[in-house]
């Protein structure tokens, strides 16, 4: 029994229980038939999109023995397939963290797409917010990171654009229109995840997909999932069945959250302009 308690014991310090425990709520929530319809964005550019596979129809993920990141090994698989069916110019992330999904994203994207990161300075502290802005989970998070970890060790920086910067006080304004694929990964209190989707809107091309990680928890990440699950009524929103991942098209989520003015704002730019973003 000692022997048991001692597990348990370390496992509660790893995280593993918690993992174990939100897993099985959204599985629940899945096969009960609660929240976010279950549609396969893989499916959905096969048939819908008509989206050929490349030549070279393999997708390589970055592999390391624990300590990963958020991202599951099934959820950023089907982050890679989507990269490579999508063949998009323009990737935006939102929280980088070790860059291990970044570097999933930069592995299988095309040869001359622009990967663009963004995070928090490497230097930032809770402590200075004073305020429970961030959840708990996040805090520790935040204060235990190491930013870009993966993208130093497989050698992908010169892949990568990583911005330093509160996703609150961000500009989205040098990439409107131009994203065509949007992964919505910062913080988790409602805030930040209304902030971040907004301006995600506003930087998705029509054509482009967008994911949000971590759709489906409860407790700290309920807030999310009702945000989400809100948002639906409004736009076709999905998840990937037993995963965390929820998505929708560009084109969907700008006629849900910008007027039409944004919208026109945030149209496709010409390809010189593009260029020079």
């Amino acid at each position: 029994m000692n022997a048991l308690n001692l597990l348990l014991g370390l496992a509660r310090r790893s995280g593993y229980i918690r993992s174990c425990i939100a897993g099985s709520v959204q599985n629940y929530r899945f096969l009960s038939g609660r929240g976010l319809a279950p549609k396969c964005p893989l499916s959905f550019l096969r048939e819908e999109r008509g989206s050929p596979a490349p030549a070279d129809a393999t997708v390589e993920l970055p592999s390391v023995l624990g300590g990963g990141g958020g991202t599951r090994p099934e959820e950023m698989a089907y982050l890679a397939v989507v990269t490579r069916l999508l063949q998009p110019r323009t990737i935006f992330e939102i929280g980088t963290f070790t860059g291990l999904t970044t570097c999933a994203f930069a592995i299988n994207a095309p040869p001359d797409a622009r990967v663009i990161t963004l995070d928090l300075p490497p230097d930032f502290s809770t402590q200075q917010l004073g305020t429970s802005e961030f959840i708990d989970s996040d805090k520790g998070l935040v204060e235990e990171r190491s930013l870009g970890l993966y993208l130093r060790r497989f050698g992908l920086e010169g892949r990568c654009t990583q911005l330093l910067c509160d996703s609150m006080a961000f500009d989205p304004a040098p990439y409107l229109g131009v994203v065509e694929l949007g992964f919505i990964d910062g913080a988790h209190a409602l805030p930040f995840v209304v902030n971040d989707t907004e301006k995600m809107a506003a930087m998705l091309t029509d054509r482009g997909l967008v994911f949000w990680h971590d759709y489906g928890g409860m407790g700290e990440f309920g807030p999310l999932t009702a945000y989400l699950e809100g948002l639906s009524k409004r736009a076709p929103l999905y998840r990937v069945p037993f995963t965390s991942l929820a998505w929708t098209t560009g084109r969907d989520l700008k006629a849900a959250l910008l007027p039409a003015r944004e919208r026109q704002r945030a149209a496709p730019l010409r390809a010189s302009e593009t260029r020079r973003v």
